[in-house]
């Protein structure tokens, strides 16, 4: 039986690849709306501009950031997509163990929104964490289609502030920008003696962040909606690839009317965005405890790997998902599965599971990483992850070349 790695696992994936919370957004930053019947409504229409120079943009409900939704774990979300474009839509639900009816893969699961059509979206999320919407096609992608979704945890976590940050890449004639929840190096409000909790959501299509927090210990929570054994990230950096998700609590210790900066990059450590500590006293006068574990999600804490389905896939040159052809495996509902990706290109690829969370095994004694995952990034080395194949239906695995978006090798596998 498989058994779990501790620290050094957790330092490789971060640095290479009580209280009712607050909850905050940038300024702009909307909650969907909702019509008389209780769905969201998320209006895919074109947007302004986020500046001179730079191209139109798309946003559900023509705003930039797009709406952010929250529902309890085990609450009904109900959605309701209005295309207001001129060209088809769907809308994917990223790292969701939900209904493969759901899903948002256009022919796979579900036909295209066409212009001037509508779909209705109902699952109840098992999971809680930190997840995100958006819709299938890259291009859209990038251009502004995607928000965050929310899913709470059933008691109140013990943080004072619940802060959710969607990192973004626009390009313009300079380039490409990093944006933060829609806008450009950002100053976040913080108190002396709050405990943050930071929701970082890499929301781009093949672009990937490598952050660090400057002057402040941050502690890892939960990746990718999943929460994690909780440690410190060495030297406070952590990676996101395309559509990856950290759960950070930081404890804002800085004096007030100081600032801190939350950096990308390995060579400019460039600014996203800045803590800014507001004026007054400390909230509290002692530091707190360490944090507790978040509440776990209903996935199994063992994989029994002995009969496990065994697959190779190859990740090559792009291709369009041809739905009529062959599944790479099909499996038997609640067999697991072993998957060797091998990475045949020339450059780092993202891969995305869809409706499943998987474990990364390690290379050496065939344990795993103490953490889940939906999304990997993997590189010159062969990567293996396992995962339970306990959601029935024909789901996607999403494979994209970093820095591209039209080199996809997306495949599919059965669960019955």
């Amino acid at each position: 039986m498989p058994t779990p790695t501790h620290s050094p696992s957790r330092r490789r994936f971060l640095a290479g690849a009580g209280v009712a919370a607050a909850c905050w957004t940038l300024p702009g930053g909307l909650r969907a709306e909702t019509s008389p019947d209780g769905f969201h409504v998320l209006r895919a229409r074109p947007a302004p501009a986020r500046g001179e120079g730079q191209p139109a943009s798309l946003g559900y409900d023509g705003t930039v950031p797009d709406p952010t939704l929250r529902v309890r774990r085990g609450g009904e979300l109900r959605v309701r997509l209005v295309n207001e474009l001129a060209e088809p839509t769907t809308i994917h639900w990223h790292g969701l163990r939900l209904p493969n009816a759901m899903d948002g893969v256009p022919r796979l699961t579900q036909p295209v929104v066409a212009p001037g059509a509508s779909l209705e979206c109902r699952f109840r999320p098992p999971d809680a964490g930190t997840f995100w919407y958006h819709a299938f096609a890259p291009g859209q992608i990038d251009k502004g289609l995607h928000g965050a979704l929310i899913v709470e945890e059933p008691e109140p976590v013990d943080v004072d502030r619940d802060i959710v940050l969607v990192l973004g890449m626009p390009a313009d004639a300079a380039g490409a920008l990093a944006l933060v929840n829609g806008s450009l190096q950002p100053d976040i409000p913080v108190k002396t003696g709050e405990r943050l909790r930071l929701r970082l959501i890499n929301a781009t299509a093949a672009r990937g962040f490598a952050l660090k927090l400057a002057d402040h210990a941050a502690r890892v929570m939960a990746i990718d909606g999943q929460p994690a054994e909780p440690f410190v990230a060495r030297d406070s950096r952590v990676a996101l690839g395309p559509g990856n998700r950290v759960d950070l609590f930081v404890d804002a210790a800085r004096n007030a009317g100081t600032a801190a900066a939350i950096l990308t990059g390995a060579r400019d450590e460039s600014a996203l965005a800045r803590l800014v500590y507001e004026s007054g006293g400390a909230v509290r006068a002692a530091a707190r405890p360490e944090p507790r574990a978040l509440p776990p999600n209903p996935l199994p804490a063992r994989i029994d790997l002995t009969n496990s389905l065994r697959v190779d896939m190859t990740l090559a040159g792009g291709k369009p998902l041809d739905p009529a052809a062959p599944p790479l495996f099909t499996v038997k509902r609640g067999r697991a599965v072993t998957l060797a990706i091998r990475n045949a290109s020339a450059q780092p690829q993202a891969v995305h599971v869809h409706g499943h969370s998987f474990r990364l095994l390690d290379r050496l004694d065939d344990g795993w990483k103490p953490y889940w995952l939906d999304t990997l990034v993997v590189g010159d080395q062969t990567e293996r992850i396992a995962f339970v194949g306990d959601n029935p239906g024909k789901w996607l695995i999403d494979c994209r070349p970093l820095e591209r978006t039209d080199a996809a090798t997306p495949v599919w596998f059965a669960v019955t």
